[in-house]
Parts: structure tokens; sequence; C-alpha cells
């Protein structure tokens, strides 16, 4: 073979190998600018910080608000809006953190637009992401779905009938299944925060379980009983499928069966999470590929480019030790229905825990 024969076989290899690095760089550069334009968009928004206030006997041990605030004001000329006085310390809401709803709708099928006012499907799994850049830390929120707060209500017909308290996985039946009913449902959740800024929602339905766990591989939970109103806790086991939809949906008609669901969402989520990070760090692809993957069952408004920055960033984080939930108690309200009431003062304390920061330099002595 001539050396102009080998020259010409060898031409056409060195042509393969410059396109496959030009479109490795594209794809590169095109993931860049995804990452740039996610980023911008979750911290472009200005953000309020939440308007604590407390009433009763509880007031003086926890968050000042705006009369606290006055006063401390008087007494500092640097006091600045948005601070709060707890515990003889000072503290300002971290705007650096961002934070995410997730529900869990308890429909099996692909999102639709539904009719009528009171058909959206109720969230029974509701559930905040904290995201800490400072920490590296991703905290997770679990709100019982018997939650009782307030919330706008709507007849069948779509029409605004009142406001007053309900279980708060209702607030996303009173809606369209959509964009509708994730907003409803962000605001209260939003409102029983104090209104807490967020930075988006993602809204699964159920049938959407099976294909996120298999997509890590399987999930190594305990199996959990209920048990004269105590969880006892047996064997672990790798589940799939199916099983992975039962073990996070199933609750059963004990009382406050709604509280023991919800620990095992929280077991679940915590072995999950465990391994979609590790995934994520692995490979930042994969967070984009399962966002495609349960597109059809989801509802959201985090775009693409939000979800590649996330990627792209969460493989330097670390799950906290714990997911955290509103304490509280559950009793029968008067319509026959269960209803958690939770505690005012510990919710305080986690919106400080995971959402300020204290000031640092301020006379802690005076207010």
């Amino acid at each position: 073979m001539s050396v102009r024969n080998k020259k010409r076989r060898k031409r056409p290899l060195v042509i393969a190998a410059v396109t496959i690095g030009v479109i490795a760089a594209v794809l590169f550069a095109g993931w860049k600018v995804l990452d740039a334009l996610g980023k911008n968009s979750l911290y472009s928004a200005g953000k309020d910080a939440p308007a604590p206030s407390m009433t009763g006997e509880n007031a003086a041990a926890s968050l000042s608000g705006t009369e606290a605030a006055g006063q401390a004001a008087a007494e500092q000329e640097n006091w600045q809006a948005g601070w709060v006085r707890y515990n003889g310390k000072v503290y300002q809401y971290n705007d650096r953190i961002l934070t995410f709803l997730f529900m869990g709708i308890d429909d099996m099928n692909k999102v639709s637009k539904k009719a009528g006012g009171q058909n959206g499907g109720q969230a029974d799994g509701l559930f905040l992401l904290v995201i800490n850049p400072d920490t590296k830390k991703i905290s997770v929120v679990a709100i019982n779905r018997n939650t009782m707060t307030e919330m706008d209500q709507y007849d069948a017909d779509g029409n605004f009938a009142y406001s007053g308290k309900g279980q708060i996985c209702l607030a996303h039946g009173f809606g369209d299944g959509m964009q509708l009913s994730c907003e409803r449902q962000e605001k209260v959740v939003s409102n029983l925060f104090y209104n807490l800024p967020m930075n988006g929602y993602v809204s699964i339905n159920m049938g959407a379980v099976p294909t996120i766990n298999d997509a890590v591989g399987g999930v190594t939970v305990p199996r959990m009983r209920y048990e004269n109103g105590k969880i006892v806790y047996g064997t672990e086991e790798t589940i799939y499928g199916k099983d992975a939809l039962q073990y996070v949906r199933y609750r059963g008609n004990d009382f406050d069966a709604a509280s023991y669901r919800l620990e095992k969402q929280k077991v679940y989520l915590k072995a999950l999470g465990a391994k979609m990070l590790a995934q994520v760090k692995s490979n930042p692809a994969s967070a984009v590929n399962l966002f495609q993957a349960i597109s059809p069952y989801m509802v959201t408004d985090i775009s693409l480019s939000e979800i590649t920055y996330l990627a792209d960033n969460l493989g330097g984080y670390s799950l906290d030790d714990r997911i955290y939930s509103l304490k509280g108690g559950t009793k029968v309200g008067e319509q026959g229905f269960e209803e958690f009431h939770y505690d005012e003062g510990a919710l305080y304390d986690l919106m400080i825990q995971l959402f300020y920061e204290e000031v640092r330099g301020q006379d802690q002595a005076k207010g």
C-alpha cells in the first residue's frame, strides 16, 4: 500500500475525530450556557423576607414582629428592615437560600387539565427542599397533609367561596390540576411559613414514583408497620417499581395514619435523595434525563436551564442528617375529618434554624 493511500485512509479518521471534538465542545458550551442562564434566573428575582409575627403567650420568647422591630429601631439607630430579634439575638433572612416546593399528587395518571373548581387532586405529599449555598447543605421539611391553615376555598364551578382554615392538601384540589393548582398550593404553603419566598415548585403525580425509583436502581428502606398508634420498624429491603409506589402511598385507616405515612415518606425520601445526589455527582446530566422522563406526570415552573444549574452545582452538597417536620398533634375536627394542628413556637424555631442567619456585631443585650 502506498503512502498516499495510507494518508487517504487516515484522513476520514482525523475528520471524524475533529467532528466529535467539535460536537463535544458545542455540547459543553451549551451546558455551560444553560448553567449560567439557570443561575441568573434563580437569583435575579428579588425575594422579600418572610414576615413573621407572634401572638399570644409565646410572643416574648419568639420572633419579634413589626412592633418589636419598631422598639428595637428606637433603641438602635442601625436597626434594619427585615431584622428580627429571637431569644436575645438578632437575625436576618438569608436570601441566598433557594427554596422549592415539591408536591406528590394523589393521581396515577399523566397530568391533564381538569374541569371544575375542586378536581385538581389532593397534595398527599408536601415537602420543602431548602438549598443553602453557605453550608452546602440540602434540607427537607415534610408537611403533614392534614395541617390546618388559612386558604382560599372554591365551589365546584371554580368560583371563590370563602377564606378559612382547611387541610393544607386541599389547596391543590382547588384548581385545574396544572399551573393554577400548583400556584394555589404554593401560596398556601408560603403563607404557612410566614410568606416564605419560593424559587419554584414541582408537582408530580404518584404514577411517576416507579420511574423515579428505578432510575436510581431501586431504594433500600426498612419495612414499617403501624401498630397501636406506634411505628414498628423491620428489616431493610430494596424496593422497585410498584412496591415503591405502595411504600409511599399506603397509609391505612387507623387514626392519624397520615402521620404514619409521612414518616414512611421521610424515610423513603432520605434514602432516595442520597442515591439521587450520588448519581448527580457522577453524572450531572442524569438530573436532566430524569426531568425529561417524568415530564408527562409533572407540572413545574422550574426551567431546563435552572435544572441544569442545580444539577451542575449540587454535586458539592450533602443531605442534612434528618428530614424536618412540623411538630404538633392530630385530632378529629367538627366535620369529622382529622386535623393536624402545628406548634407555632416550634415553627418559629425551625424558621430560624433553616432560613435565618445571625447578625453579628449587634448589642444583643438591648431590646
